[in-house]
């Protein structure tokens, strides 16, 4: 019997770290290959860091053949020095959003050997919008938006599902909260407002009452994923309020196994 555990087991981790070369069979680890920056003010630089392990046997040597951006307007940058088996290396991607409102969708191809071995996303809107500082009396007056949680893991959702989460909304101010828009770089989320302990939706919140918002996300890609939607409000001091959402990209949520009942030994078998 501890025999056949001890198999079993050897067995396990043969297959986990068959699949771990697998996914990264040039060397190149990224936990995170996606990055959604939410509303960008016009004529910003959107700019995020990616970061790899190298997972192979070699040094890893990165040049500009082997990080390449999908267009004009994005410009990589890269780790340059050697990076030795098992260190980290970066990789920045940075958008020039002036003269391009509006959604964007960018990507820098991360090549080895002549192989594409990762894509990097980053996305946004771009957005023409004023920075206004309000005065003490606009927000002593002024509605205020109290988010239960403004980052949300949906958790592991089966590849083409949608997940659902749902956050409890405040109004601490003195005015009415207007919920008038929500923006999102991509179609994988929407938003309702419920009127609180009701299924009735609604678009705003009264001083002092709370309501229950929920959200149905689905996630484009494999893997880790994180969006971000944007709030629109009359809220003052937060007229613009970003909420991520998480999930894990999964093939199937049912329970797999690879240990088979072995039923060669068993006396009435057949």
């Amino acid at each position: 019997m501890l025999k056949r555990i001890i198999t079993l087991f050897g067995c396990t981790l043969a297959l986990v770290f068959t699949s771990f070369a697998q996914q990264d069979s040039k060397g190149f680890y990224f936990e995170v290959d996606k990055y959604d920056f939410g509303m960008v003010k016009e004529g910003d630089l959107a700019t995020h860091t990616f970061e790899f392990t190298n997972t192979s046997n070699d040094t890893i040597l990165l040049g500009p053949q082997n990080v390449r951006a999908s267009c004009g307007c994005t410009t990589p940058s890269f780790t340059t020095t050697p990076i030795l088996p098992g260190q980290k290396g970066i990789i920045t991607a940075q958008f020039n959003s002036s003269g391009r409102p509006g959604p964007f969708i960018k990507n820098v191809m991360v090549y080895y050997k002549d192989d594409l071995v990762k894509m990097l996303t980053i996305k946004g809107i771009v957005d023409n919008f004023t920075v206004v500082t309000p005065t003490n009396e606009q927000l002593k007056t002024s509605s205020k938006i109290v988010v239960e949680k403004t980052a949300l893991n949906i958790g592991k959702v089966e590849r083409g599902q949608k997940g659902l989460y749902s956050v409890k909304v405040t109004n601490a101010g003195k005015d009415t909260l207007f919920i008038r828009d929500g923006k999102v770089a991509c179609n994988c989320i929407t938003y309702k407002l419920f009127k609180e302990k009701t299924t009735e939706v609604v678009s705003y919140i009264l001083p002092g009452k709370s309501a229950r918002l929920e959200f149905t996300y689905a996630p484009t890609g494999d893997g880790y994923n994180r969006d971000v939607i944007t709030l629109i409000t009359n809220d003052v001091a937060s007229p613009r309020l970003a909420i991520s959402l998480d999930a894990t990209v999964v093939e199937s949520l049912q329970p797999t196994s690879i240990i088979q009942e072995d039923n060669s030994n068993t006396p009435f078998s057949k």
